[in-house]
């Protein structure tokens, strides 16, 4: 695919050429989105006054946010690691098999370890930046509450036809393509470059989470990634962390749809593993430990 172009170019030149064939991406959805912007509303409509309050037009957020995973996460990706090797299934991990019981274990695994996270989030929420850094403090602060206005006017509704859209593009779609770029393509291209697979899954896993620009989730959502990263070195598949992150991003959606209208039991169900009920986080940790060594067990005899 793509006659594997780059397959003998350093890794210095291969990981350049991703991000170049990223930001054209990008640029094509953003010209998608700019368009599907225009046959909505108009041609003399003011597109940069609609990006501007997005927010207002969920609709429009979501079919921009479907344009933008395809664009910067799923055919970077593809397109990358065609012209990174001779079989672009096999460098992602594509077409390796995937086993049941492995996929249990998974599932179970992102659902018990969720209080000990909210336990890392909490604590993550208290750090403070020094006075020096207070402008970038208020500046972070201010980026994580838009980005939680955008994520809230997509979850927002009880259309059920809405709600399986929903599920797709931040579930599916999310799961698939930040996997295939930061387990599939980062993974695999740092491997190259640092021959310690600790030291690669850990450094994708601060860029996971820095990418997401959310300073003050920081903390939980680079241990989810370490975690990630570790279920693609043991099981030799892309699809365990794509079920991962897909269970991970579906708890949160249904959640939302199901307590939207009481944000008080919202309150309580992202507060699980906190003050009172620390000891569940304890808990949860111990359960996740014995579900990734159940993981690793059932991976070893294949």
């Amino acid at each position: 695919m793509f006659n594997s172009f780059f397959k003998n170019a350093s890794v210095f030149a291969q990981f350049l050429t991703l991000l170049a064939v990223i930001a054209l991406s990008r640029i094509i959805a953003l010209m998608a989105g700019s368009l599907l912007i225009l046959v909505k509303f108009g041609f003399s409509v003011d597109i940069l006054e609609i990006q501007q309050h997005i927010a207002d037009y969920p609709d429009m957020l979501r079919g921009i946010q479907f344009l933008q995973e395809l664009g910067v996460f799923i055919f970077p990706a593809v397109i990358c690691a065609g012209l990174f090797s001779d079989n672009y299934k096999e460098y992602l991990h594509i077409d390796s098999p995937v086993y049941f019981p492995v996929v249990v274990w998974t599932s179970v695994s992102i659902i018990s370890v969720i209080p000990f996270l909210n336990f890392t989030y909490y604590f993550n929420r208290q750090m403070v930046l020094p006075e020096a850094l207070k402008g970038l403090e208020v500046h972070l602060q201010e980026m994580e509450q838009s980005a939680a206005q955008l994520t809230e006017a997509m979850l927002a509704t009880d259309n059920w036809e809405v709600q399986i859209f929903n599920i797709i593009l931040m579930c599916v779609l999310a799961a698939v393509g930040e996997e295939f770029m930061f387990r599939g393509m980062l993974q695999n291209l740092f491997g190259r470059f640092v021959r310690n697979p600790h030291i690669v899954i850990w450094t994708v896993a601060v860029l996971f989470s820095a990418f997401h620009l959310q300073f003050y989730g920081f903390v939980p959502r680079l241990l989810l990634g370490a975690y990630l990263g570790y279920l693609l070195y043991y099981t030799k598949t892309i699809w365990i962390p794509v079920v991962a992150h897909f269970v991970n991003n579906l708890f949160g959606v249904l959640s939302y749809y199901v307590f939207q209208d009481d944000p008080q039991r919202m309150q309580e169900i992202d507060t699980v593993g906190t003050g009172a009920t620390e000891w569940v986080a304890i808990v949860s940790l111990v359960v996740f430990i014995f579900c990734f060594r159940q993981i690793k067990t059932e991976t070893s005899k294949i």
